[in-house]
């Protein structure tokens, strides 16, 4: 049976998507040092391998790991296809009834960084660059009609700009949630994490008092203000009491969306008929038509002096119909056009967003597309090595931290992680003769491994195996010969296979890149974004 996944679940997934990260343990892991080749014989890197959703894939992505760095709320942004404004290019009006709308060009990001939604085509090229900030969509005299959005911070855009995307933010203006367990603490478990409170909102519901805002958020967990009148539980509203309150909890680029997405709304007539496109234009018409719309809404009205008619005498059609008064809540809308002489002319309705336009973002702009975004400064505490190069980008949802037993360890809190074994010599002064990414053998084991960095201070050279070099472990007290520089060590007789800070057999792989090598320096920052589209 012919089905859709609509554009609102596909939002609706990105936005739990992103609150699930934001509250939880998520890593962005670089890994395999190594050429792409199929045996270690073959020192000649290839092509990248495709990845598959295999669990060998999945398990070769671990072992090859070479570090984890923690991605924080700030690194999670939705975004949407980036449409830089031109002169001379052509532009879409948003359609409510175009189910390609969010594959078309039909909002822009100018050269300040401002946001518009293109109301009103102009039939032709645009030549003027819109700059205003005003509330209600405005016309240029080049016929397009913009409505401003917001303005991308500086932030927003170092971490989530790119030439193919741009980030697109609804601020909060309240929301509600569920209690999980009563309390008459200050601290409030709710259900599920909800992104839309904000620190500084003022909390409502069943005895939670009066006075009463948010002070800190983890996640789903809510640190109250002072202590509530009794057993809070139930549905529980938040929003801020006021502009001053908002103020004082936002940046300056989210307060100033937060003052447009308020004004936008409450000028808005919120699902009015935006406008109304002529789809037939009839014929044989002597006068100009009644126009009637019909729906589920209120006071949308078309006066004769709106229509635009073509032609002379009897051969006359109707040209053009332009909305009088948009009315309030239309979820649909009927153009029935009759009267006039004439007959067969058709037209449909273009309605406004529930909440009207530039009230929220994500939703209007088709914010199903999620950017994680990590910078890698140098070995970043000594986690991330440096010197040698890697050809894997890995997502991990809740890695655990390395313990005896298989996936027993904690959940992962820390910033960054080492994610290599290492081997322990009894002469640091020999470890300093291994060199990076060589072949290394034990001596008893047979045991194979490539060289990811070497620690000289300790004694430690740090490894990953894979389905090339295999799986043997190495043993204790066992000559490790490197296979490029022939140096031979011997292992300390008890205790030399070093464990990894993190269980690489636990968490999940959301996300797997396979790509060519990039070097890391110490002096060099890896700025890694991963789009993820629902």
């Amino acid at each position: 049976m012919p089905a859709i996944i609509t554009s609102n679940f596909r939002t609706l997934n990105a936005k739990h998507f992103k609150e699930q990260i934001s509250g939880s343990s998520v890593y962005v892991g670089i890994g395999k040092s190594d050429v792409w080749s199929l045996t270690t014989s073959d020192t000649t890197d290839t092509t990248p391998f495709t990845p598959s959703d295999r669990l060998d894939d999945l398990g070769e992505a671990r072992a090859n790991l070479i570090g984890l760095k923690k991605i924080v709320a700030s690194d999670i942004a939705h975004v949407v296809p980036r449409h830089t404004w031109t002169s001379g290019r052509s532009y879409v009006a948003w359609d409510s009834d175009d189910p390609d709308i969010f594959d078309k060009a039909f909002y822009i990001v100018t050269s300040e960084f401002k946001v518009y939604k293109c109301i009103i085509a102009g039939g032709g090229a645009s030549s003027i660059q819109p700059t205003q900030t005003l509330t209600a969509p405005t016309a240029e005299s080049d016929g397009y009609t913009w409505k401003y959005m917001y303005t991308i911070s500086v932030a927003d855009a170092e971490k989530f700009l790119t030439n193919s995307y741009m980030p697109v933010k609804t601020v909060s203006l309240g929301a509600t949630a569920t209690v999980a367990v009563a309390s008459t603490t200050t601290t409030i478990v709710l259900t599920e994490t909800v992104p839309g409170i904000g620190v500084g909102m003022t909390v409502s519901g069943t005895n939670v008092g009066s006075g009463k805002t948010v002070s800190a958020i983890n996640g789903s967990v809510l640190t109250l203000s002072g202590t509530p009148s009794g057993s809070v539980s139930g549905l529980l509203t938040f929003a801020y009491a006021n502009d001053a309150a908002a103020e004082a909890q936002l940046s300056e680029a989210d307060y100033a969306q937060y003052l447009n997405q308020k004004a936008s709304r409450d000028s808005s007539t919120a699902g009015g008929i935006e406008r109304i496109e002529v789809t037939a234009a009839g014929s044989s018409y002597t006068g100009k038509p009644t126009v009637v719309i019909t729906g589920n809404g209120t006071g949308a009205t078309v006066a004769a002096g709106n229509i635009t008619m073509a032609g002379s005498g009897s051969s006359q059609t109707v040209a053009s119909i332009t909305i009088q008064n948009k009315g309030t809540d239309y979820r649909f809308a009927d153009i029935t056009i009759t009267g006039g002489g004439g007959s067969d002319a058709a037209a449909r309705a273009v309605i406004a967003p529930r909440g009207g336009h530039g009230v929220d973002p994500v939703s209007e702009l088709g914010g199903f597309f999620i950017s994680l975004n990590s910078k890698l400064d140098g070995n970043d505490g000594g986690d991330l090595t440096v010197g040698n190069d890697f050809r894997q980008i890995t997502l991990f949802n809740e890695p655990r931290v390395y313990n005896t037993t298989p996936l027993a360890g904690l959940l992962a809190t820390a910033d960054t992680l080492k994610g290599t074994k290492a081997l322990d010599f009894n002469s640091s002064a020999t470890v300093t003769n291994y060199v990076v990414d060589e072949l290394i053998v034990g001596g008893t084991s047979g045991a194979q491994a490539y060289v990811v960095e070497i620690d000289g201070s300790n004694g430690l050279v740090r490894y990953h195996q894979n389905s090339k070099t295999g799986y043997t472990a190495f043993t204790n007290g066992e000559v490790i010969t490197g296979q490029t520089s022939t140096t031979t060590g011997t292992l300390e007789s008890s205790n030399a296979v070093v464990a990894p800070e993190v269980d690489r057999a636990s968490g999940e792989i959301l996300f797997l890149e396979n790509r060519n090598p990039i070097n890391r320096t110490t002096s060099q920052i890896e700025d890694i974004k991963v789009i993820i589209e629902f």
